[in-house]
């Protein structure tokens, strides 16, 4: 299973050659991001009730790169909406093995305009779809439609941008802290108190290397974790309000909250008390260390919650373990470690978004289908199945949710993870940045450096700094 998609790639020189690109003989008057107006952002029309005039089954087809169960509910919730109606059928048309792949075929396919009526990406590309001019604004189609989803406020704040909230489903996960409570007690540790910041992480790390473990935390090198510290301490990555309150042109990663972190970092790995993996696209190294007993904590998505239940609690037969006895850990999830406080992350995940280059009838199709994935029996199966986080009343109150988080090992790990969004400043559910593709490789190039390498923090939050500048400039230059 794929526990979390690569992070999302965009070409900058495709999205500023593609932004504008417009057929007129065909697409509707929608292919730039809404403008404001003096009552607030002007949004486009969503025509809802075009699907009332359609001939015969409308198509929609829908684009993604999900996985294993995931796909498998996708699907499945898609032949559930297709027989409980005789209007739209959804076709689910899977691109690729990650958000990253996805996205560029989708990219790729806006100077032509043969985009999908629905497409599944990462929530980092929210700032580059918005710049695209070709997504439709989910907004536009609840007013339109008179729905209100319900969702929690810190989610639909992070969705929105230029004052329009975009995608029109959510599935949203966090990071949070695995590990293993037979080595917590071992090495004299409340098995039911793990470490709430980074400190209280470094001592536990101390008494588990005492008690014989060679590594205790098991570190994939990625920007979501850093940018998650950030965030989440108050502080920013680029500037504009982490780029919230307009679109983001200067890089504000070297500051004294990213020199600290890193710093913890550095100290950690010279200490033993830390391995990195670096954060290449398919490994799953930073599991195999905690499977294997190399390490005990582990810090990861909410959805590896399902995997890690069957792989080091039961095995699993799609990872090969080699000799290592998966029976023996006790696994168990505590709040993702915070800078300052325990659970200070950002809001993570992927969305669904509507496109507006198809005819009415199609958007309309579309939008069908979103609203059929908001019933409360959908957002249920996506945190039943895919390990996502219900972001509505309804759904958490559903009574399969309530004794799933009581009955399932994956289930207690996900409620730790709900109860750690619940947490989240809607005021900063997490930044909004351009050419994120290019950011995000700033941040994994200086944590291999400082870690895998031995480069210095000054150096690494130098360089990055640096190389995250660059990378706006030229995305401001060519998006004009």
């Amino acid at each position: 299973m794929r526990v979390r998609g690569a992070v999302a790639a965009l070409a900058v020189v495709a999205l500023a050659a593609a932004c504008g690109v417009r057929d007129e003989s065909s697409a509707p008057d929608q292919t730039a991001p809404p403008v404001t107006g003096d009552e607030g952002p002007v949004l486009p029309d969503c025509p809802v009730g075009a699907l009332d005039d359609a001939d015969g089954v409308v198509d929609v087809e829908l684009w993604h790169g999900l996985g294993s169960e995931s796909e498998n509910n996708l699907d499945q919730l898609a032949a559930r909406f297709n027989q409980s109606q005789d209007r739209v059928r959804v076709l689910v048309r899977n691109q690729g093995v990650s958000y990253d792949e996805v996205l560029r075929k989708f990219v790729a396919a806006i100077p032509s305009r043969q985009l999908p009526p629905l497409v599944y990406l990462e929530d980092t590309s929210l700032r580059q779809l918005v710049d695209s001019g070709v997504i439709l604004p989910a907004e536009a189609c609840e007013k339109a439609d008179g729905f209100a989803s319900g969702q929690l406020p810190a989610v639909r704040n992070y969705y929105t941008a230029d004052g329009v909230y975009w995608p029109g489903y959510t599935n949203v996960s966090e990071p949070i802290l695995y590990y293993n409570q037979n080595h917590f007690r071992q090495a004299g540790l409340d098995p039911e108190s793990p470490p709430h910041t980074l400190e209280e992480l470094r001592e536990a790390a101390r008494a588990l290397k005492a008690s014989g473990i060679r590594a205790p935390l098991s570190y994939i090198l990625n920007s979501w974790f850093v940018e998650s510290w950030i965030n989440g301490a108050g502080g920013s990555v680029v500037n504009e309000d982490n780029g919230r309150t307009g679109l983001a042109t200067e890089s504000t990663f070297d500051n004294e909250l990213t020199r600290e972190l890193y710093t913890w970092i550095e100290e950690m790995a010279a200490e033993g008390l830390l391995e990195g993996h670096s954060a290449t696209a398919g490994q799953i190294n930073q599991y195999l260390a905690v499977a294997q007993q190399n390490s005990s904590m582990l810090i990861e998505t909410s959805t590896a919650a399902t995997t890690i239940k069957a792989v080091l609690a039961g095995g699993s037969d799609d990872i090969d373990l080699g000799s290592a006895d998966p029976s023996v850990i006790a696994p168990a999830a505590g709040p993702f470690p915070g800078l300052r406080e325990p659970g200070q992350v950002r809001v993570s995940g992927g969305a669904f978004f509507l496109t507006n280059t198809p005819a009415p009838e199609v958007q309309a199709a579309a939008w069908a289908f979103m609203r059929f994935m908001w019933e409360t029996e959908s957002q249920v199966a996506w945190h039943l199945v895919g390990s996502y986080l219900p972001t509505t009343q309804a759904a958490v109150g559903a009574p399969e949710v309530a004794a799933y988080w009581v009955d399932d090992l994956a289930g207690r790990m996900l409620k730790v993870s709900y109860d750690q969004l619940l947490t989240v400043d809607p005021a900063r559910p997490g930044p909004q940045i351009g050419p994120y593709r290019a950011y995000s490789e700033a941040i994994k190039n200086s944590l291999d450096r400082l870690v895998l390498r031995g480069d210095s923090v000054d150096a690494v939050v130098t360089a990055a700094d640096r190389e995250i500048q660059r990378a706006l400039d030229r995305y401001i230059e060519d998006n004009g």
